[in-house]
Protein backbone atom coordinates (compact mmCIF):
# COMPACT_ATOMS: atom_id res chain seq x y z
CA UNK A 1 0.00 0.00 0.00
CA UNK A 2 1.23 3.46 -0.69
CA UNK A 3 -0.30 6.92 0.35
CA UNK A 4 -0.69 9.86 -1.62
CA UNK A 5 -2.51 13.32 -0.73
CA UNK A 6 -3.82 11.53 2.51
CA UNK A 7 -5.18 8.70 1.11
CA UNK A 8 -4.11 4.99 0.94
CA UNK A 9 -3.39 3.39 -2.38
CA UNK A 10 -3.86 0.16 -3.26
CA UNK A 11 -0.34 -0.78 -5.22
CA UNK A 12 -0.49 -3.07 -8.68
CA UNK A 13 -0.57 -6.90 -7.69
CA UNK A 14 3.12 -8.17 -8.67
CA UNK A 15 3.57 -11.11 -10.63
CA UNK A 16 6.87 -12.24 -11.06
CA UNK A 17 10.34 -9.95 -10.53
CA UNK A 18 10.97 -8.91 -13.91
CA UNK A 19 14.49 -9.89 -15.98
CA UNK A 20 15.42 -5.81 -16.25
CA UNK A 21 15.14 -5.02 -12.62
CA UNK A 22 11.31 -4.21 -10.34
CA UNK A 23 8.83 -6.18 -11.17
CA UNK A 24 5.82 -7.11 -13.78
CA UNK A 25 2.61 -6.51 -12.38
CA UNK A 26 -0.89 -6.78 -13.40
CA UNK A 27 -0.94 -3.57 -15.26
CA UNK A 28 1.87 -4.93 -17.53
CA UNK A 29 -0.31 -7.42 -18.41
CA UNK A 30 -3.17 -5.82 -18.89
CA UNK A 31 -1.39 -3.04 -21.24
CA UNK A 32 0.35 -5.82 -23.70
CA UNK A 33 -0.68 -5.62 -27.47
CA UNK A 34 -1.89 -9.62 -28.11
CA UNK A 35 -2.38 -8.12 -31.72
CA UNK A 36 1.48 -7.85 -32.14
CA UNK A 37 3.95 -10.61 -31.96
CA UNK A 38 5.99 -7.69 -29.71
CA UNK A 39 2.91 -8.23 -26.83
CA UNK A 40 2.78 -12.00 -27.64
CA UNK A 41 6.73 -12.07 -26.94
CA UNK A 42 6.90 -10.25 -23.71
CA UNK A 43 3.87 -11.72 -22.50
CA UNK A 44 6.05 -14.89 -22.60
CA UNK A 45 8.90 -13.08 -21.37
CA UNK A 46 6.16 -12.38 -17.88
CA UNK A 47 5.51 -16.10 -17.83
CA UNK A 48 9.05 -17.09 -18.37
CA UNK A 49 10.29 -14.77 -15.07
CA UNK A 50 7.23 -15.87 -13.26
CA UNK A 51 8.45 -19.50 -13.27
CA UNK A 52 12.12 -19.43 -12.80
CA UNK A 53 12.00 -16.92 -9.76
CA UNK A 54 9.32 -18.65 -8.29
CA UNK A 55 10.38 -22.39 -9.02
CA UNK A 56 13.40 -22.76 -10.44
CA UNK A 57 15.51 -20.09 -8.76
CA UNK A 58 14.91 -21.19 -5.77
CA UNK A 59 16.06 -24.78 -6.68
CA UNK A 60 19.51 -23.64 -7.65
CA UNK A 61 19.81 -21.99 -4.19
CA UNK A 62 19.36 -24.88 -2.10
CA UNK A 63 20.23 -27.71 -5.07
CA UNK A 64 23.44 -28.49 -2.55
CA UNK A 65 22.44 -28.12 0.52
CA UNK A 66 22.48 -32.51 2.10
CA UNK A 67 18.60 -32.64 2.46
CA UNK A 68 16.90 -30.50 0.40
CA UNK A 69 15.69 -32.99 -1.92
CA UNK A 70 12.18 -33.14 0.23
CA UNK A 71 11.55 -28.88 -0.28
CA UNK A 72 12.77 -29.83 -4.04
CA UNK A 73 10.43 -32.29 -4.83
CA UNK A 74 7.34 -30.23 -3.55
CA UNK A 75 8.31 -27.73 -5.65
CA UNK A 76 8.45 -29.31 -8.57
CA UNK A 77 5.30 -31.10 -7.58
CA UNK A 78 3.31 -27.25 -7.58
CA UNK A 79 5.53 -26.63 -11.20
CA UNK A 80 4.29 -29.65 -12.64
CA UNK A 81 0.42 -28.74 -11.49
CA UNK A 82 1.31 -25.08 -12.69
CA UNK A 83 2.52 -25.89 -15.82
CA UNK A 84 -0.18 -28.63 -16.81
CA UNK A 85 -2.73 -25.80 -16.26
CA UNK A 86 -1.00 -23.65 -18.67
CA UNK A 87 -1.15 -26.49 -21.23
CA UNK A 88 -4.81 -27.37 -20.79
CA UNK A 89 -5.52 -23.85 -20.26
CA UNK A 90 -7.42 -23.76 -17.51
CA UNK A 91 -7.55 -25.40 -13.70
CA UNK A 92 -8.23 -28.95 -13.32
CA UNK A 93 -8.78 -32.08 -10.71
CA UNK A 94 -4.96 -32.59 -9.37
CA UNK A 95 -4.93 -36.24 -10.22
CA UNK A 96 -5.83 -36.29 -13.80
CA UNK A 97 -3.95 -32.94 -14.93
CA UNK A 98 -1.08 -34.43 -12.78
CA UNK A 99 -0.73 -37.75 -14.04
CA UNK A 100 -1.41 -36.66 -17.55
CA UNK A 101 1.83 -34.76 -17.28
CA UNK A 102 3.49 -37.49 -16.40
CA UNK A 103 2.42 -39.63 -19.15
CA UNK A 104 2.05 -36.92 -22.05
CA UNK A 105 4.98 -34.92 -22.29
CA UNK A 106 8.56 -35.47 -22.14
CA UNK A 107 8.08 -37.40 -18.95
CA UNK A 108 6.14 -40.40 -20.84
CA UNK A 109 9.56 -41.60 -21.72
CA UNK A 110 9.86 -42.39 -17.78
CA UNK A 111 6.43 -42.85 -16.77
CA UNK A 112 3.68 -45.29 -18.01
CA UNK A 113 0.07 -44.80 -16.42
CA UNK A 114 1.18 -46.99 -13.38
CA UNK A 115 3.88 -45.19 -12.14
CA UNK A 116 2.34 -41.65 -12.74
CA UNK A 117 -0.52 -43.02 -10.33
CA UNK A 118 2.01 -43.93 -8.11
CA UNK A 119 4.06 -40.99 -7.71
CA UNK A 120 0.84 -38.63 -7.93
CA UNK A 121 -0.59 -40.76 -4.46
CA UNK A 122 2.96 -41.66 -2.75
CA UNK A 123 5.18 -38.79 -3.59
CA UNK A 124 3.11 -35.59 -4.25
CA UNK A 125 -0.01 -36.35 -1.67
CA UNK A 126 2.36 -37.27 0.53
CA UNK A 127 4.65 -34.47 0.47
CA UNK A 128 1.91 -32.04 0.41
CA UNK A 129 -0.93 -33.37 2.30
CA UNK A 130 1.31 -35.81 5.04
CA UNK A 131 4.67 -34.14 4.47
CA UNK A 132 6.09 -37.60 4.08
CA UNK A 133 6.41 -40.08 1.35
CA UNK A 134 4.27 -42.68 1.41
CA UNK A 135 4.89 -46.63 1.09
CA UNK A 136 8.49 -47.38 0.16
CA UNK A 137 9.00 -44.16 -2.29
CA UNK A 138 12.36 -42.49 -1.78
CA UNK A 139 14.10 -39.37 -3.10
CA UNK A 140 17.57 -40.44 -3.80
CA UNK A 141 20.97 -38.31 -5.02
CA UNK A 142 22.91 -41.46 -5.33
CA UNK A 143 24.94 -42.38 -8.51
CA UNK A 144 23.38 -45.08 -10.68
CA UNK A 145 19.59 -44.47 -9.23
CA UNK A 146 17.82 -43.89 -13.05
CA UNK A 147 15.31 -40.81 -12.99
CA UNK A 148 12.58 -43.25 -11.62
CA UNK A 149 12.59 -47.11 -10.76
CA UNK A 150 9.86 -48.90 -9.01
CA UNK A 151 11.05 -50.14 -5.35
CA UNK A 152 11.60 -53.58 -5.00
CA UNK A 153 8.34 -54.29 -3.09
CA UNK A 154 6.76 -52.74 -5.77
CA UNK A 155 4.94 -50.18 -3.20
CA UNK A 156 6.88 -47.33 -4.49
CA UNK A 157 9.27 -45.35 -6.84
CA UNK A 158 12.77 -44.76 -6.47
CA UNK A 159 13.47 -41.06 -7.70
CA UNK A 160 16.34 -39.76 -9.03
CA UNK A 161 15.71 -36.29 -7.74
CA UNK A 162 18.67 -34.33 -9.76
CA UNK A 163 17.45 -36.29 -13.32
CA UNK A 164 13.86 -35.28 -12.31
CA UNK A 165 14.84 -31.73 -11.96
CA UNK A 166 16.48 -31.64 -14.86
CA UNK A 167 14.35 -33.13 -16.90
CA UNK A 168 11.40 -30.67 -15.72
CA UNK A 169 13.49 -27.44 -16.73
CA UNK A 170 13.97 -29.16 -20.02
CA UNK A 171 10.35 -29.93 -20.49
CA UNK A 172 9.65 -25.89 -19.46
CA UNK A 173 12.05 -24.61 -21.73
CA UNK A 174 10.77 -26.63 -24.60
CA UNK A 175 7.18 -25.27 -23.54
CA UNK A 176 8.68 -21.69 -23.84
CA UNK A 177 10.01 -22.28 -27.12
CA UNK A 178 7.43 -23.80 -28.69
CA UNK A 179 5.14 -20.36 -27.29
CA UNK A 180 7.71 -18.20 -28.96
CA UNK A 181 8.48 -19.90 -32.08
CA UNK A 182 6.46 -21.54 -35.40
CA UNK A 183 5.88 -20.18 -38.30
CA UNK A 184 2.82 -19.51 -38.40
CA UNK A 185 3.11 -19.75 -34.09
CA UNK A 186 0.79 -22.70 -32.41
CA UNK A 187 -2.31 -20.60 -31.69
CA UNK A 188 -3.86 -23.42 -29.63
CA UNK A 189 -0.97 -23.64 -27.38
CA UNK A 190 -0.75 -19.75 -27.11
CA UNK A 191 -4.31 -19.24 -26.75
CA UNK A 192 -4.39 -21.60 -23.79
CA UNK A 193 -1.26 -20.08 -22.52
CA UNK A 194 -2.89 -16.46 -22.40
CA UNK A 195 -6.04 -17.83 -20.63
CA UNK A 196 -4.60 -19.52 -18.00
CA UNK A 197 -2.32 -16.01 -17.50
CA UNK A 198 -5.54 -14.00 -17.58
CA UNK A 199 -6.68 -16.37 -14.90
CA UNK A 200 -3.80 -15.48 -12.44
CA UNK A 201 -3.93 -11.53 -13.62
CA UNK A 202 -7.98 -11.49 -12.80
CA UNK A 203 -8.54 -10.71 -16.29
CA UNK A 204 -12.21 -11.59 -17.43
CA UNK A 205 -13.18 -13.11 -20.42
Amino acid sequence: MTEKKGVREQEPLRIAPSRHGGYWTVEDWKALDFSAEEGWQTAIDIFEDRIRYRFLVVVDAIQDYEFSGFAIMALDCLLIETLQQFYEGKVGQTREYFCRFLTGTSFGTFFDTKKAGMFYSSIRCGILHQAEIKGSSRILIRPGIPLVTWAEDGNGLLINRLLFHEQLQREFSDYVARLREGNPPDAKLRSKFKTKMDAICRVKP
